[in-house]
């Protein structure tokens, strides 16, 4: 699969059905998106990869916390009104989007399947240490993108969410992630389910209003 088709084909799966994922799969996938470029090389990103018996014991922790606490993410988030107005419109209209593209009883299943983690079969977990500088989340991003553009080329689904690092505290009990870790995001891979869900796709911009050519 070429990368323009990979880059077409690949979206957020928000349910995974239950064949298993070859880790030795993933490990060639997580090899080669070693090659994503760093500043200076710096290659500052680490995996923790969460399957089986650990995935089983995550999901279990997440189910519980769901239901008690609000997000504890290594990275704070921030409320919808404080993000620029550009980014703020994009997301209000995926909300209106989706909320019309769904039917009531998928709507109230939705945040139901987050804290299932997607059903996921494996879940990668990618840090990056506490005392780095903003260039290298961009290089984490990069190799974040790097890695689900390669899993598509492998035909393995993908889904890049903060519900997977909600609550860093259990993820670090359970993966044994050093405290001068921060745990960026996670990415949820395996094949894709025949759902619903699984057919919602977000639209684009038009190229006008992101690509401004100066000849």
């Amino acid at each position: 699969m070429d990368v323009a088709t990979a880059v077409s084909r690949r979206h957020s799966v928000r349910v995974f059905d239950s064949r298993p994922v070859a880790l030795e799969l993933v490990k060639k996938i997580i090899c080669q998106a070693q090659r994503t470029p760093s500043w200076v090389d710096s290659q500052p990103w680490k995996v923790y990869l969460a399957a089986g018996k650990s995935l089983q014991r995550i999901r279990r922790a997440h189910l519980a916390n769901s239901a008690t606490a609000g997000g504890e993410s290594d990275w704070p988030t921030w409320h919808r009104e404080r993000w620029n107005i550009f980014p703020r419109t994009q997301m209000a209209h995926l909300t209106a989007d989706r909320e019309q593209y769904l039917s009531a009883a998928e709507r109230t299943a939705w945040p139901e399947m987050q804290h299932q983690l997607y059903q996921a079969p494996v879940v990668l977990y990618l840090t990056i240490p506490k005392q780095s500088p903003n260039w290298s989340i961009f290089d984490l991003g990069a190799f974040g993108q790097t890695i689900m553009l390669l899993a598509q080329a492998e035909g393995l689904g993908s889904m890049v969410a903060y519900e997977f690092v909600r609550f860093p505290k259990e993820l670090r009990n359970i993966l044994t992630i050093p405290d001068d870790e921060a745990i960026a995001i996670g990415i949820g891979l395996g094949y894709e389910a025949k759902h619903h869900f699984n057919t919602y796709h977000s639209s684009r911009l038009p190229i006008d209003q992101v690509l401004k050519i100066n000849d």
